[in-house]
């Protein structure tokens, strides 16, 4: 652990934690977890155009959600016949529609404090001599509107359009339209067991989609893997709190597994649901599930920790290890070590308290 005062930062990577400092210098904690993600999205292949989800709260940003998970394609085409039961699937039917740059672009308009070239700028340095560089340079002055125009839209295409068996279209390209979503906002009662008699309730803040897509509704307002499955170990994250009290997180997934855009340098991961015979068809434009292991605890007038969980598929029982040492103790730190489960995935956290910043890895 390492004590700062006023603002921090941290995330699943050195490299991109250095890029959220460096936003955090000049703007606010939004500024600083989208250079996060635009730095990951420099330094890996199969982040651009995978999943992205942010949760902001406090100092002045509001107590909102930002859903930039992958799209079901297929917007403006006919529906497939499908695939038969025990028919090979072709790679391009699962590559889905990209909204990681457009909702991006949204969260710095909505709640940022810097343009979006100074965000893209660490990614930009990181990208030098990649083929990367020339798409995120095409993406800082087009913004998001890169995705529907070349290369990338052509490259797009080619690989995951109904002539290679795909079922992404033009008309998918062009549908992103993030919305701003209030986040989840759940108080844990007197009546509760890790209620805090002593003080203000202590509320828990999370992805509004992030319990609803689980197998239960008894979370405790804390976040459940999605009911089908999503790759969890993949999930990487960013988190950020600035001298106003305000605290941003976004996670997003590495996309280790997809189709290749070798000009491009870049990755398109799995996401979407193939059309199969028989089978209720996902509808074109709906959000496919991500995993998301983030979390924000803290009272009504605003979030005192930010904590996320990466690395291994045991993320979400860490994470809720770590909030439940929150609201015994009032601390991310206090357990011993020796009561603490072994896991295999790695929890980041930040807090503020009494105007100190208290950053865990």
């Amino acid at each position: 652990m390492t004590l700062r005062k006023a603002r921090a930062a941290v995330a699943s990577s050195p490299e991109v934690e250095v890029a959220a400092e460096e936003l955090l210098r000049k703007g606010n904690a939004v500024d600083a977890v989208v250079a996060g993600v635009f730095a990951a999205c420099a330094l890996s292949p199969g982040v651009l155009l995978g999943p992205v989800q942010i949760l902001i709260a406090g100092g002045g940003v509001g107590f909102r959600a930002f859903d930039g998970r992958v799209r079901q394609p297929g917007i403006g085409a006919p529906r497939p016949r499908g695939f038969r039961p025990g028919e090979e699937v072709p790679d391009s039917a699962r590559v889905g529609v990209p909204w990681l740059p457009a909702t991006l672009s949204v969260a710095v308009a909505t709640a940022g404090t810097s343009t979006f070239a100074q965000v893209m700028a660490p990614a930009l340095a990181l990208a030098k001599g990649s083929p990367r560089h020339d798409v995120l340079v095409k993406i800082a002055s087009r913004g998001p509107r890169a995705i529907e125009e070349r290369p990338l839209s052509e490259e797009l295409l080619a690989v995951a359009g109904r002539p290679s068996g795909g079922l992404l279209t033009p008309d998918d390209l062009s549908s992103q339209r993030p919305d701003v979503h209030p986040a989840s906002r759940h108080v844990m009662r007197s009546d509760r067991e890790f209620a805090n008699d002593n003080g203000p309730a202590r509320v828990i803040l999370a992805l509004p989609w992030s319990s609803l897509e689980g197998p239960s509704t008894d979370d405790g307002g804390l976040p459940l893997p999605p009911d089908t499955y999503v790759p969890i170990a993949t999930t990487r994250m960013v988190a950020a709190v600035d001298r106003h009290g305000a605290f941003a997180m976004a996670c997003w997934d590495e996309g280790i597994d997809g189709l290749t855009l070798a000009e491009l340098g870049l990755r398109a991961p799995f996401f979407a649901e193939p059309v199969m015979r028989g089978a209720t068809r996902v509808r074109p434009g709906d959000p496919r599930p991500s995993a998301a292991p983030i979390a924000f605890v803290g009272t009504e007038a605003g979030p005192e920790f930010a904590l996320g969980a990466f690395g291994a598929g045991d993320a979400y029982e860490v994470l809720r290890s770590g909030v439940n040492r929150i609201l015994m103790s009032g601390r991310i730190d206090s357990a011993a070590e020796d009561s603490v489960p072994r896991t295999d995935a790695r929890l980041i956290a930040i807090s503020l308290l009494l105007g100190a910043t208290s950053v865990v890895r």
